[in-house]
């Protein structure tokens, strides 16, 4: 099988995630390893690499030592896009992949960093791994107090992005974002079938019954779903609670949402966002909170606005 460490990555694990990236990302590798898989994102197959393909500013600074941008007057702000994984080498990042060791870095060096007053995270994420992301939503929870944290959805903060927005004091979103999937999925892949039509019979050789569950050269037994979905449905609780305790929302009421995705006053009626305002005039609202400082402030608020892929008016 072809690019099969990327497939170990994606099938039999549980992740936090938008469906319809996972689905987008399924289209792509089964493009890639000769399988069709047909759903809800095969259609925008095409898209995968534009939508994630790193352009902007702020990755582009990062590739050169930069771990975030200055909006002036103290006001850090960090990007968090693209699909989030564990760890990721520099060509995944090029690739459109996150990670959260670089985030966790860059997110303590900007509370160590005493010029840097107020953090802004600027999220436009479908999630990712669950491997990582709740050690990090602890560590920006835990620095709360310390300094302000504002979370700007930059257009969307679903899953494993949402669980590090709503760590952050506050969440801002525009009326057109999107907040919440608030849920847990996990995929395997039956290629049994295909096998047997190319005249291939794989035999697992081993030791311990266990051992090959979920391989992908058989229907994936009773048991291995059972000890999937018992992975998918631990997680979740994980999620569910990391959630309700960051937001003080109750258990049940986060579980009651059902992993729904919520666009703009949406998002705020759910109590999954606290203010609607455009990411612009959001950063703007945040530096203006603070002292006047130098013109030179002014070049650093716009270098930092474009770092979120905001156009100045």
């Amino acid at each position: 099988m072809r690019y099969p460490f990327l497939a170990s990555l994606v099938f039999g694990q549980a992740h936090m995630i938008d469906p319809m990236k996972l689905d987008i990302i399924l289209a792509v590798l089964g493009d890639r390893m000769g399988m069709e898989f047909q759903g809800l994102g095969a259609h925008r197959l095409g898209a995968w690499h534009d939508e994630d393909t790193v352009t902007d500013d702020a990755k582009l600074e990062a590739a050169r030592g930069k771990a975030w941008g200055d909006a002036g007057r103290g006001v850090g702000v960090m990007d968090v896009s693209g699909t989030l994984v564990h760890r990721a080498s520099g060509m995944d990042a090029m690739s459109g992949l996150t990670s959260y060791a670089q985030l966790s870095a860059n997110f303590a060096a900007m509370v160590a960093d005493p010029d840097v007053g107020h953090i802004v995270l600027s999220i436009n994420s479908p999630g990712g791994s669950v491997n990582g992301v709740f050690d990090l939503a602890d560590e920006i929870y835990q620095a709360r107090g310390t300094k302000p944290i504002t979370a700007i959805v930059d257009d969307r903060a679903y899953s494993a992005a949402y669980a590090l927005a709503s760590a952050a004091d506050e969440i801002i979103m525009s009326r057109t974002g999107g907040v919440g999937s608030i849920g847990v999925v996990a995929a395997h892949k039956d290629q049994s079938a295909l096998n047997e039509r190319n005249g291939i019979k794989v035999t697992y050789v081993h030791a311990g019954a266990r051992k090959v569950d979920g391989n992908p050269d058989a229907p994936l037994s009773d048991e291995a779903y059972a000890q999937l979905q018992g992975e998918v449905d631990r997680v979740y609780g994980l999620f569910v609670e990391t959630v309700a305790r960051n937001r003080g929302l109750d258990s049940q009421a986060v579980r009651d949402m059902e992993a729904g995705t919520f666009m703009g006053p949406d998002g705020i009626k759910a109590k999954l966002a606290d203010k609607l305002m455009a990411p612009r005039d959001a950063l703007r609202e945040i530096v203006g909170r603070y002292q006047t400082a130098p013109a030179a402030s002014q070049g650093r608020y716009m270098r930092a606005a474009t770092a979120m892929r905001v156009r100045m008016a």
